[in-house]
């Protein structure tokens, strides 16, 4: 048995295996003395499993000493009581109406110092675990394993040296495990069988129906498995695990992160905060908001941690340490949640190692600028689903494509936002130079160049800029040109359309200036020069017409802050947080 690294198989290829490491790393982790100082923890994805590993090992007088801890408390529930000791449980009910104190409280304005000063509080962070589990109606397993695991309390070595043996070789041999388990049940006079049902809040692959291993017969019901397994299962899901509900339905999605490498330490930094930022919101919405919330989270604690401590030693990237969103859709049914879908989101590939304070500032500018984006867009409406769609699409992965048709969408709905005269969240042109860069430095020589930077202004002038104008009562002086982004990138197949549609656009952008200074004596807006439109098909030339395109498109319809275009504030979070579990 290796006592420095230990394996949980990847049996399923789905979260449960990734909930069953992380409550294995909780065990490992409350095992170890904090006279032993720091043994630096990790989980390592290392393909067929993950790896748990100490600096050092686990010394058997470790294991032979261990005195009794539990993973979880039981609940008690208004219909379901748990038999543990008033210390092993919680009160669930008393809990909820404390939430809802809490909440109702915030709602009539009271500030976090008068919410303490009356004894209320957020809900605590297990909240959203306990919340799940008694919806999905699982608190007779939950609370049946945490009384098993309790009733090893006078054999507490023993039941450690089995878990640590089966998790110590490779591969995973359960059934010498589960022998060994019998023969201590037997000896210590406990009538609990080895096996316990494998419910869909932790595995959400193995719903009731046929299941029988040979083919005799039909017989619905659920798969069933090691009890300790199952109740790693449940301790993993207080430690990576954020059930959510689906703002507006009863149904339910579970983020779950899935590790790289991952240091306990920093994982025990950063999980907390994301948990808390994390809110209920609509499917997709949410999805897109998980990703950019720990990237968000993560680079906070990191920037703050650069002035001292451990954490500034971290790699400063989220990716090398998380790498993705596992995401679990759990369907309302009526009476029960059903799973309908598995998927899973890689943190932003084109998001760079953060080497500084600067470039962690940077960059939280630019996750905050697309959360407040995405939070302003409506899943409800069909052209803005497909927009989040499109962003999702983009997000995790390495493609400027499905940004660039989110940006010629978003351009869309930001003008006719103005129209009905509200003022929408724009992309700004630093951030958008930010995000273009971090996906290819390639294209640096078109975002640098001149007469790129011109038409990019000329059309931004004549859509956005004006439509912003009037939306404010002001005089826009120019027309607006309604349906310019869509119009260029419809001739961006081809160089030559293309040239022709922007050269329109040109001649008309320039005529109406000159027609303006001539019938009111006033120009606000610098004519494109012949050096302009030269630079611009020197850059089709060498990088095509739809990229050209589309970057005119997504800096023509961005906000430029010395323009007078000003930020909107992020929106009341509030209603969100009393509706995330």
């Amino acid at each position: 048995m290796d006592l420095a690294n230990f394996h949980v198989d990847k049996v399923t290829g789905t979260p449960a295996d990734t909930l069953l490491a992380f409550g294995l790393a909780q065990l490992i982790e409350r095992i170890v003395p904090e006279s032993a100082g720091d043994v630096d923890l990790r989980i390592a994805d290392v393909g067929d499993s993950y790896r748990i590993s100490l600096q050092g090992v686990i010394r058997p007088e470790w294991v032979s000493q261990a005195s009794f801890f539990p993973l979880f408390q039981g609940l008690d529930t208004a219909k379901k009581q748990s038999a543990l000791p008033e210390a092993h449980r919680k009160d669930y009910v008393r809990q909820q109406q404390r939430n809802q104190a809490y909440f109702e409280a915030r709602a009539r304005g009271l500030t976090e110092a008068e919410l303490a000063e009356q004894g209320l509080a957020p809900p605590p962070p297990d909240w959203a675990v306990w919340a799940v589990i008694n919806q999905m109606s699982a608190i007779d397993a939950y609370n049946g394993l945490a009384e098993l695991w309790y009733s090893h309390r006078d054999c507490f070595p023993a039941l450690l040296t089995i878990i640590l043996q089966l998790f110590g070789t490779r591969p995973n041999d359960y059934g010498t495990a589960q022998a060994a388990w019998t023969e201590l049940a037997k000896a210590q006079g406990l009538t609990a069988k080895a096996v316990a049902a494998q419910l869909q809040v932790v595995n959400p692959g193995m719903g009731k129906g046929g299941n029988k291993s040979k083919a005799d017969g039909l017989s619905i019901g659920g798969l069933s498995g090691f009890w300790l397994a199952e109740y790693l299962k449940f301790a993993g899901l207080f430690q990576c695990a954020l059930p959510r509900t689906v703002k507006g339905k009863k149904d339910r999605k579970t983020y779950i992160l899935r590790p790289r490498v991952l240091s306990w330490r920093t994982h025990g930094r950063v999980l907390p905060q994301f948990q808390q930022s994390l809110l209920s919101n609509s499917a997709i919405k949410m999805d897109i908001l998980a990703v950019l919330q720990y990237c968000r989270v993560f680079l906070e604690q990191w920037k703050a941690g650069q002035a001292g401590g451990r954490f500034a030693f971290a790699r400063g990237h989220p990716g090398d340490h998380i790498a993705g969103v596992e995401v679990i859709y759990y369907k309302h049914l009526g009476s029960a949640h059903a799973t309908m879908n598995l998927s899973s989101l890689a943190l932003p590939l084109w998001l760079p190692e953060v080497r500084d304070v600067e470039d962690a500032t940077m960059f939280l500018d630019l996750l905050g600028e697309h959360s407040a984006i995405v939070r302003g867009l409506e899943e409800e409406k069909g052209d803005q689903y497909a927009l989040l769609q499109e962003y999702r699409d983009f997000l995790s992965g390495r493609d400027l494509h499905p940004f660039y048709r989110f940006t010629r969408g978003y351009a869309s709905h930001v003008m006719r936002t103005f129209v009905r005269g509200k003022m929408p969240r724009q992309f700004t042109l630093a951030n958008l130079e930010v995000l273009i860069m971090a996906h290819n430095r390639n294209l640096a020589p078109i975002l640098q160049n001149e007469g790129f930077q011109h038409i990019a202004e000329a059309i931004r002038r004549s859509t956005v800029i004006p439509q912003y104008q009037k939306a404010q009562g002001r005089d826009t002086l120019y027309e607006i040109r309604y349906g310019l982004g869509d119009k260029l990138l419809r001739h961006a197949q081809y160089a030559d359309d293309f040239v022709q549609e922007l050269s329109r656009f040109i001649h008309d952008y320039n005529h109406e200036n000159a027609q303006k200074s001539e019938t009111r004596k006033q120009q606000y807006r610098s004519n494109i020069t012949v050096d302009d439109i030269a630079a611009v098909v020197s850059l089709i030339d060498e990088y095509g017409a739809p990229t050209v395109a589309n970057l005119l498109v997504a800096f023509g319809y961005a906000r430029d802050p010395k323009m007078g275009m000003k930020d909107i504030p992020e929106p009341d979070l509030e209603e969100e947080a009393a509706e995330s579990f």
